[in-house]
This record gives C-alpha cells, structure tokens and sequence, in this order.
C-alpha cells in the first residue's frame, strides 16, 4: 500500500468544515497537523482529529514534515504563509481569494517556481456539478456559439443560514473597512469571476458601479453592485459579453444549508440558453440545470445538486494530481492571479467612472 500524504491545515474555523470533506477516509491522504491562533478553535478540531499535532505556532507546523498543506486563514495572511509553506517544501493550496494584491500574487507565484512545489487556488463551483455539467453541454455546442452570459448573486437573511461564528465575520468587516474591499464582490465574488475565467477565459476591459447596504448586524456590504465586462475575442468574432448582479435581500428568506446566498448563470448562445439556477441555496423549486434549444426544454433533475460537495471534488481532484491521476490542476496560481486581476479592473472602473482594462 502506497504511502500516505502528510496534510497540514492551517486556518480552523467554519470553512475547515467544508475544505476538510475531500481528506476524511481518503486511502492516500491523511491529516497530521493543525494549526490555528484561537484556543477554542484548536481544541475543537484536537477533538475531531486526535492523531493530528495542533499547535498555534506556524513556525512548528511547517517543521511536521508534511507533504501537502491547506491555508484556510485570513486574506491577508495568504501570502506570507503560501510562500513559507512553499519553502518549507510542500506543495500548497490557498484558500480563496489568492491574495490581497497583484503583487502578493506574483510573490506567491515566484516561490512555487523558485521552489519546484504546485501551488494550488482553492476553489469549489468550478466543481459544482451542475456547472461541470452546464460547461459539458457549452463545450459541446449544445447552444450553439455563445454570445452572452449573466450571473445575479442575492444576499438575504442569514438568521436561517449556516451558522458562522461572529469573529468569523469581524475580521472581514474590519478588512473591508481598511482596504475598501467589500465581501460581496472582492471574497464571495471571486467564485463568480472564476467561473466566468473558466467558462470564457480571459477578460479584456470592463465596468463597475458599487453601492452600499448597512445590514440588520450592523455590517456595511457592496450591494447593489452592477458589473460588466468583455471576455476576449476568439477567431476574428465579436467577444461576449458577460454582466454581473449583485444586491442585497436582508428580509428575504432563503432556504440554504449553507450561507445565506443564491446564485443563477446563464449562458444565451446562438442557439439556445442554458441555466444554472442555484448553488449555495435551494431557494426555488426548479430543475437546477435547464437547457433550451429548438423549441423546447430539457430539465436536467438528477445531478449532484449539494453544493458542499463541491469542496470534497475539489480536494479529491488535487489528490489525484498530486499522485498523477490527473494531468491538469485547476486552479493554478496563475488562475487566481487572473482573478484578481479582473476585480482589480472593476476597482479602478468604479473609482473613475469609466470602463477599465485589465492590467
């Protein structure tokens, strides 16, 4: 029997839940350290994992000789950590977003060069599987060539949602303060740019306006917030367009085991539309992938629909890289940089009032 990759976690608050499904009975991967500055944190996770070292020294953790490490800890702390990680000799996975700047970014993206380690973008719809499925029938030409592509976020109450500890939210309301990045369309949008990244490729120019919403918490979030932006032109024909919605619902109940969001994707092509109508949620009763075409409609009711299962994919996807399962690593370090890049183009957009290139 094959040896056993040595995973170290570092981060171990609400999403440690989901990110640590993948490892769980994996024949190939086992959990051997745990790292995390809260003491409650740290005894609640020595409990799930009694066999893990768990310290709230990073320094230490680097030192368990592992071969494998998740960074799950707060934006800004990113870059620090993938880098030492890196050096330390692993090959590392960075939970969303990259980093707080281009620049962190391509430090992050230098290390693992200088290094010979993989660096990985942690990120989960890309492998939701109704999205596989909706990127399966594009990539076919089940609507033909595709001209335009919408997707609409809705933040509604969260007093029915997943439950997410306070210091959970505080520090990015205190990140969103300092830097003037909102959650809405820097950290929980960057899942929207990925998918647009993966489903399209890469983005030329673009606009945005930002607005604000003080929530029954007290919390400020950058909604309503609208966004445009145009993917680059492929053979010679006009480049697709792609908008972006984001508002805000405090009064709204949301059905949703997990945070109090719904998301929608549509792709309209030459010859048909094909819909996402949720992931995070459950908010309407509806075939969660439609496809329209010649007239008619095809619901598509049995595919995984649980969007925490998206984590695990993800995690089981990388472990197959890692010991050469799977050729292609999604998303690299370059893919989250390109992230940032298109959100990046929205900033400055939205400071001048005009549309924004890419830089």
């Amino acid at each position: 029997m094959a040896q056993k990759r040595r995973i170290g976690i570092a981060g171990l608050g609400r999403i440690f839940d989901l990110n640590v499904r993948g490892y769980i009975g994996h024949s190939e991967a086992e959990v051997v350290a745990l790292c995390d500055t809260s003491p409650a944190w740290r005894a609640q996770r020595a409990k799930e994992f009694p066999e893990a070292f768990v310290t709230d020294s990073f320094e230490a953790f680097l030192k368990h000789d592992l071969d494998f490490i998740d960074i799950l800890t707060p934006h800004p702390l990113h870059a620090p950590m993938v880098i030492a990680a890196l050096r330390a000799g692993a090959d590392v996975s960075v939970q969303k977003p990259m980093a707080m700047s281009l620049d962190e970014c391509d430090g992050m993206i230098a290390a693992a060069k200088e290094t010979g380690r993989r660096l990985k973008l942690f990120e989960n719809f890309v492998f939701y599987p109704p999205l596989v499925r909706m990127k399966q029938l594009l990539d076919a030409g089940a609507i033909g060539r595709p001209v335009h592509f919408r997707m609409k976020v809705v933040l509604g109450d969260a007093s029915g949602a997943w439950h997410v500890p306070l210091e959970s939210n505080a520090w990015r309301q205190a990140l969103a303060v300092q830097t003037g990045v909102g959650p809405m369309v820097f950290d929980h949008g960057h899942h929207m740019m990925a998918v647009a990244l993966w489903l399209f490729g890469d983005v030329v120019d673009g606009f945005a306006r930002f607005d604000e919403t003080l929530l029954p918490s007290g919390r400020r979030i950058d909604a309503p917030s609208s966004l445009m932006w145009r993917h680059a032109p492929r053979d010679g024909i006009a480049p697709l367009h792609g908008m972006w919605d984001v508002s805000a619902a405090p009064r709204m109940t949301l059905r949703t085991d997990y945070y109090p969001d719904n998301e929608r994707f549509e792709i309209q092509g030459e010859e048909g539309i094909l819909q996402v109508t949720r992931c995070s949620d459950r908010l309407l009763d509806e075939p969660v992938l439609t496809l329209y075409r010649d007239g008619e409609v095809r619901s598509f009711h049995n595919i995984e629909a649980d969007w925490g299962n998206s984590f695990r994919l993800s995690t089981l996807h990388h472990l197959d890289v890692l010991v050469g399962r799977e050729p292609q690593m999604i998303f690299t370090g370059e893919q989250g940089r390109a992230v940032l890049a298109m959100h990046d183009m929205f900033v400055r957009s939205n400071v001048s009032g005009a549309m924004a290139r890419v830089g």
